[in-house]
């Protein structure tokens, strides 16, 4: 009766460790890249429209016309990620329990961080801003960073920058100064970052676009 009993309950082990395996691969349950770094720059120009009360906080939609008031301007960039693991080996776990709730892929995290944003026009900006000057300081810069927890917040580049941040998820600069006159701009950006040295510099140039004065 015991040898009938222990057959009874291996077969059943047996059982479950086949299913939570298959299990695994039939969901594809891991391992998962645990870090990333940047490898390029993805971009948009949108209108866009902030607000730190609405549910929503941060609305972007294509520009019509490419035309757009100076303060609902923005450049969205989103950092191009390629993910790996952080060690070379993975370490098997045996637990039960652990195994049927450990399916949930963790938000891959990186060591690189932002050392400055470069924005460059052509066209003199205004009479403090003209042709060839950084105009950082006349964009604010939304983030979304996943990883650390900030969701579409709003705050001066300087400040940001000096918190020393790691790369986020996305960034998004707004304009919040007008021009002195309504014309085209297009922006050169220069993005720096501290961390793989391959990777430490990546720059584009935004379609041209017509930022309105506010008359």
């Amino acid at each position: 009766m015991r040898q009938k009993i222990i057959l009874i309950f291996s077969a059943y082990f047996a059982i479950l460790i086949i299913g939570l395996i298959a299990c695994d691969e039939i969901n594809d349950c891991g391992p998962f890249p645990n870090k990333f770094k940047v490898v390029g720059l993805d971009w948009v120009n949108y209108k866009a429209i902030y607000s730190d009360t609405a549910d929503t906080k941060l609305l972007l939609s294509y520009i019509d016309n490419d035309s757009v008031i100076f303060n609902e301007y923005s450049i969205f960039i989103a950092p191009r990620q390629e993910t790996y693991f952080a060690q070379n080996s993975v370490d098997w776990n045996f637990s039960l329990i652990q195994s049927a709730y450990a399916c949930s892929p963790v938000i891959p995290t990186t060591d690189e961080k932002i050392d400055s944003v470069v924005i460059l026009s052509q066209k003199d900006f205004d009479t403090n801003h003209p042709a060839g000057t950084d105009l950082s300081d006349l964009f604010e810069i939304v983030v979304l960073d996943n990883a650390n927890g900030i969701y579409y917040e709003k705050f001066e580049i300087e400040n940001y920058l000096s918190t020393n941040p790691t790369v986020p998820s996305e960034l998004t600069l707004i304009l919040n100064h007008q021009p002195d006159m309504t014309t085209d701009f297009e922006f050169s950006i220069k993005y720096y970052q501290k961390g793989i040295e391959d990777n430490d510099f990546f720059e584009f140039t935004t379609n041209k676009i017509i930022i309105k004065r506010d008359e």
